[in-house]
């Protein structure tokens, strides 16, 4: 019979005495008796990283519980339903206010900085019973500029009584009648003139030797030398001569439109088309007309287009607003015996200077824009009040024999204003009109406002949307686990309760 004794270190590191008999130990290993020799073990690589990976699991936030851990209950279930059906509803409206916000159009007033640019005026208007050569358009403004007579960025059309345009043979015997006509003036001066006779230009010529025979020789020289003509016109022998000078006498028969567009600069002003010719005398603009001509000059006029800047809203047939539509396209006023004969339309504009700013509401309204370029487009709009002014009125004061009229002490017959006394006339005007010392026409008052509007679309990144949605549910099932919670302990507590009773 072996006994075994189990390894011990103190055992083994004992020397074996007994070698011929008594009991024998297994596994007995032989130790040096050298102490001052010792050996170490090595260390386990793994130990360091099992620590590192510990404490990295102690930084979960998110402990699990076990399955059989967990308790289902119908107050949980119905919690969550209401959770989940709160949550669809509030994300829906997250997502459709992003996108209303997204659509909505800024407005932001700024101080207008480009007074020194040029404004364009695009005008398209008909006068349906004046003829084109009686229309001139005239513009002056606060800082002194007048200009006369525009003509290079206008064109005019000549149109029938009923509306439709003049063919171009009925436009050809119309201008040879009145060439021939203007002609045969001419050889008729030419003939009262002394052989070789050679007119003044004015400081015009060329040279010398040129010289300017009629009136129409003195004008074209100050035209091709870029010099105001109006001056010379009044004073020059051979306009004098040919009746120039005198006020031109108004064309029947036709109707005419003036289409084209103006720049003037950036201050306040006016614009207009009025009886006469408009001059510039002492310092003055001034209508030269003949006054018994004043009520067959008929303002009727249809207003087709007027636009202070590019019509950006012609590309977008959505507006953007309602103060995008022009106040005045399609305006139509027609002058008869019933409203005065004639008269004087004024139209007050106010102008807003614009600016469509950003990426979204440009390419939207100009399609075809260089987005290379910044996102700017510049226009103005403006808004607008009229009133008219007849030619003729009715004379209050005009009293008539037999008529009653009221002083301050006592009723009289207007037959003593005119030397009676009987009062017993039968005579009766009761509609006499008379005519007031206006200049009849269509005059555009424009002023330009010292603010701008710049005009955007609201952009919001898609970063806010995603951000708004994860609070959204955080919060929400925050909220949720606080209110379960309560509950459960509430329940808690009464099951206690009912234990101890």
């Amino acid at each position: 019979m072996e006994w075994e004794q189990p390894y011990s270190p103190r055992l083994a590191s004992t020397p074996t005495a007994n070698k011929g008999g008594g009991l024998r130990r297994r596994n007995a290993i032989q130790t040096p008796t050298d102490y001052t020799s010792r050996t170490y073990a090595e260390p386990n690589p793994n130990s360091s990283s099992k620590k590192i990976k510990k404490s990295f699991q102690e930084l979960d936030m998110f402990p699990k519980i076990e399955q059989d851990l967990t308790v289902h209950s119908e107050s949980n279930a119905c919690t969550a339903v209401l959770s989940y059906l709160l949550l669809f509803i509030i994300l829906l409206a997250e997502i459709c206010n992003h996108c209303s916000v997204n659509r909505t159009v800024v407005q932001h007033m700024t101080v207008d900085k480009s007074l020194n640019k040029k404004m364009r005026v695009d005008l398209n208007i008909t006068f349906p019973a004046l003829h084109c050569n009686d229309l001139h358009i005239d513009i002056m403004d606060v800082a002194g500029d007048a200009h006369n007579d525009i003509h290079d960025t206008m064109e005019k059309t000549r149109l029938h009584l009923d509306g439709g345009g003049l063919s171009v043979d009925e436009i050809q015997v119309s201008v040879n009648k009145a060439h021939m006509k203007e002609v045969d003036k001419l050889a008729a001066i030419d003939k009262s003139m002394v052989p070789g006779y050679c007119g003044p230009c004015y400081g015009a010529q060329d040279d010398e030797n040129h010289c300017c025979g009629h009136c129409q020789d003195v004008l074209d020289a100050y035209q091709k030398k870029h010099w105001d003509s109006n001056g010379v016109k009044d004073l020059a022998e051979q306009c004098v001569r040919e009746g120039k000078t005198k006020p031109k006498r108004l064309d029947f028969g036709e109707g005419c439109r003036i289409a084209g567009f103006m720049e003037f600069g950036r201050v306040n002003g006016n614009f207009h088309i009025a009886i006469g010719e408009g001059i510039e005398r002492n310092g003055q603009h001034i209508h030269t007309f003949l006054p018994e001509e004043v009520s067959k000059f008929n303002v009727s006029h249809v207003i087709h287009t007027l636009r202070f800047g590019p019509a950006y809203e012609e590309l977008n047939p959505k507006p953007i607003n309602s103060m995008e539509k022009t106040s005045l396209d399609g305006v139509t006023k027609i002058v008869t015996k019933d409203n005065g004969v004639s008269g004087m339309f004024q139209y007050f504009i106010k102008i807003v200077p614009t600016t469509y700013k950003g990426k979204k509401i440009v390419q939207q309204i100009e399609p075809n824009f260089d987005m290379t370029k910044e996102p700017l487009l510049e226009t103005n709009r403006y808004f607008v009040t009229e009133t008219y002014t007849p030619m003729m009125e009715v004379d209050e004061e005009d009293w008539q024999l037999g008529q009653e009229f009221e002083t301050d002490d006592e009723v009289r017959y207007a037959a003593s204003k005119v030397g009676g006394k009987t009062g017993l006339g039968l005579d009766k005007h009761e509609h006499h009109l008379k005519q007031r010392a206006i200049l009849s026409g269509v005059f555009f008052i424009y002023q330009v406002y010292p603010f701008a509007i710049e005009i955007s679309k609201k952009e919001v990144p898609l970063t806010h949307l995603l951000i708004r949605i994860m609070a959204t549910i955080g919060g929400l099932f925050t909220i949720a686990g606080w209110l379960e919670a309560a509950v459960c302990s509430r329940k808690k507590r009464k099951q206690k309760r009912g234990l101890f009773k």
